[in-house]
């Protein structure tokens, strides 16, 4: 059973996306980070299960909080955010039915993460260790609802019409998840560097020396 956007396709979206913003060490670390939140199975936030969308919105949030507090948004744990926060970014497209619901239009239009925005019919998938469960009754298991896969039984249908006629619903699923990321990666992109607050954690040492000593800040001054 699929618990997850497949590993294989959490690496190849956050690698596609990425347009030079990350070298080949960050955009390693920031692929491992995400791919590590399949080992948060309890969190419907994380996945966007259960219908847990407040949750998955908060964790959004967190994680961007991260980075923008952090000072340098190319160290560990800015890096490490950015891999959890794009992880649920592309969990929602497989784990919701927000492609079921726009497979009329082409393309299929990228949530804006707010709560005020997602359908009145909008549900996601119930996974039965996830918690908190916040879905109606009746509503699809993560099993019924989730296009983590070509393979998957949700995820091998194909549209029978309109727009998006013959292409599957993993297929648009992965398509929306990679337009979302790519607006992940231009936010981290405008993210700018605290280099007063990097010279002042390096105790005072002058900012000609961070950066002469700091490959990465280096390849962005």
């Amino acid at each position: 059973m699929s618990v997850q956007f497949d590993i294989g396709y959490h690496s190849e979206l956050t690698s596609e996306a990425n347009d030079g913003v990350l070298d080949t060490t960050q955009l390693a670390y920031v692929v491992a980070a995400n791919i590590a939140q399949d080992l948060l199975q309890t969190q419907s936030k994380v996945h966007f299960d259960n219908c847990d969308f407040p949750g998955g919105i908060d964790h959004l949030a967190a994680e961007w909080a991260v980075i923008d507090t952090v000072g340098d948004k190319y160290a560990d744990s800015a890096l490490g955010a950015f891999g959890a926060l794009l992880h649920t970014t592309q969990d929602f497209y497989a784990h919701s039915n927000w492609i079921e619901l726009h497979q009329g239009q082409s393309p299929v239009p990228v949530w804006d993460q707010t709560l005020a925005s997602l359908p009145e019919a909008i549900v996601s998938g119930t996974w039965w260790i996830g918690s908190p469960k916040l879905c109606g009754p009746n509503a699809p298991t993560h099993s019924q609802l989730n296009k983590d896969s070509p393979k998957s039984a949700e995820g091998s249908k194909i549209v029978d019409s309109g727009p998006n006629q013959g292409k599957t619903l993993f297929e648009l699923a992965y398509e929306t998840a990679l337009e979302a990321s790519k607006l992940q990666y231009a936010r981290f992109r405008a993210v700018r560097i605290d280099f007063t607050g990097l010279a002042e954690a390096a105790g005072g040492t002058a900012l000609e020396e961070i950066i002469a000593s700091n490959q990465k800040l280096r390849d962005i001054y």
